[in-house]
């Protein structure tokens, strides 16, 4: 936002404020910007020029106003910014009935003009943020050197080893919510300190927040969590890839965490933790086969009718959870354990025939298993 538009802003509120006076903003060249009065806009102002010469107060009488052309009778101040003038404001009235407003005036503009500022620079930061993960995770000749002017320009010192988390809010209704949603989990990772400007990076990039953590074990995600879904108010899933000893590893532990992401439930997902690789895995050998697991899913679709395919998938996921015991899948789905051991016969006869390995026949299910669940999201293997 130009200064001219900031200022426009500005003057309509401070007169408010001021009881409706008529207000002014003057550049550095003492040009009226911005006024209550409108057709003083564009004009010059010689006792704004005297307040930028000198940096001091010009208070103009009736009487002075044929020594400052273009001015009226009011009390003008200087706009300070990092004890560098920026601009004149005035307040139009008798001197000594608007001097006190004029100063409320000024410190009102002080303020207004830090707080753009700030959020300027919070705007250019967080598209240089935005810039370095894209291009990590996307790296490729010549990607190096621009992160490293990236890093410069945010003065971002990595402390390795490293890793990318990525954070998801569950339930929202549509991408927008999602991503204004996972905006304030950025804000509030910062504020809680788990998230460090000069060791660490994130960005809200679509529907996720991805963030290249310095460090971060098993409690640091179980609290990065926990203050992530304080924040959003809503389920979140937080995935982490691996650590990395260099950048060029990174782009990989990203890949992780976003596959790790497609698993759809919330909660902590930890590439370090076995269950976690195993998923990862999994996801990794569907999302290269897709075509060949398709068909191995739809052949199922032949065998089974829609609400009997959900039946035997769900027998199936209780009984590999329940590391192939009949006893504790049964219970927990609450069916005889002929039942339970009858559905998985009719599927290995189904997905594998003649195949006795245990091993071969649960990589086979699982991965229909998976296929299903994606279907149910409607949401891409990764």
């Amino acid at each position: 936002m130009r200064f001219d538009e900031i200022a426009r802003d500005l003057v309509h509120t401070a007169s408010r404020l001021l009881r409706g006076r008529i207000v002014n903003i003057m550049d550095t060249s003492g040009v009226i910007v911005a006024s209550t009065d409108a057709e003083r806009i564009g004009t010059t102002h010689e006792g704004a020029r005297e307040v930028v010469r000198t940096g001091r107060p010009v208070a103009i009488e009736k009487s002075d106003v044929p020594r400052y052309p273009g001015a009226r009778e009011g009390y003008n101040l200087p706009v300070l910014s990092d004890n560098r003038l920026t601009a004149v404001v005035g307040v139009y009235g008798n001197p000594e009935e608007v001097r006190d407003s004029a100063y409320i005036l000024q410190a009102y503009t002080e303020q207004f003009f830090r707080q753009k500022a700030i959020e300027r620079q919070s705007r250019i930061s967080d598209g240089l943020r935005a810039d370095y993960i894209r291009i990590l995770m996307n790296l490729s000749a010549g990607g190096g050197e621009r992160l490293a002017e990236l890093a410069g320009a945010l003065d971002l010192k990595l402390v390795f080893p490293v890793r990318m988390l990525a954070f998801s809010v569950r339930g929202a209704a549509d991408s927008l919510t999602r991503q204004q949603l996972l905006s304030r989990v950025a804000e509030d990772l910062q504020s809680q300190r788990l998230v460090d400007a000069e060791r660490d990076v994130w960005a809200v990039i679509e529907d996720k927040l991805l963030v290249l953590k310095s460090g971060g074990d098993g409690n640091y995600l179980r609290r990065a969590h926990g203050c992530a879904e304080d924040a959003a108010a809503a389920p979140v899933q937080l995935c982490a890839g691996h650590l990395c000893a260099v950048l060029e590893e990174a782009r990989t532990s990203g890949c992780e965490a976003l596959t790790l992401g497609g698993r759809g439930e919330c909660g902590v997902f930890d590439i370090t933790d076995p269950q976690c690789r195993f998923a990862y895995l999994m996801r990794r050998a569907a999302e290269r086969e897709e075509d060949f697991v398709g068909r191995m899913y739809r052949e199922l679709g032949e065998r089974f009718s829609g609400r009997e395919l959900e039946t035997m998938l769900a027998t199936a996921a209780a009984y590999y959870e329940a590391g192939g015991s009949v006893t504790k899948a049964a219970e927990a789905l609450h069916v005889h354990k002929n039942t339970l051991q009858y559905r998985m016969r009719r599927l290995w006869e189904a997905v594998c025939p003649g195949v006795g390995g245990s091993f071969e026949r649960e990589f086979l299910l699982r991965l229909c298993i998976l296929y299903h669940r994606q279907l149910r999201l409607r949401t891409p293997l990764i």
